[in-house]
């Protein structure tokens, strides 16, 4: 059962950050359409994720004492997730953001994102 649901909240992960990068060009470019179905979609996924991440955890507590990949990888999806809804309230405000702060929020999100992949796949300390 363990693994059904590594797979699933792997799936749900990266679903979630799609979602959040298309939130991101969406406000940056003011469509305001897709920035709500993107923002809304990010955040259900969000949730999700967290839930399935805590359900894997409770599954097998000893993952905590497995090394310090687990709490960085934790550290970074809140991160990502404090993100997620600082910017989807600002857009709910109708606030706008830089094109470059945009830009850099877009990469350094996903290059956060491909390392807690790798953190999840690898788990390397």
């Amino acid at each position: 059962m363990f693994m059904y649901y590594f797979a699933f909240h792997v799936i749900v992960v990266v679903s979630w950050i799609l979602f959040l990068l298309q939130f991101i060009k969406a406000y940056q470019y003011h469509k305001i359409a897709q920035g709500y179905i993107f923002g809304i979609l990010s955040i259900f996924f969000l949730i999700i994720a967290f839930y399935l991440g805590i359900k894997l955890i409770m599954f097998n507590e000893s993952i905590l004492k497995s090394g310090g990949w687990l709490h960085l990888k934790i550290t970074l999806a809140v991160i990502l997730a404090i993100e997620n809804i600082y910017y989807f309230i600002k857009f709910l405000l109708k606030k706008s953001i830089s094109n470059k702060i945009a830009e850099i929020n877009y990469w350094l999100d996903y290059l956060i994102f491909v390392f807690i992949l790798f953190l999840t796949l690898i788990r390397p300390f």
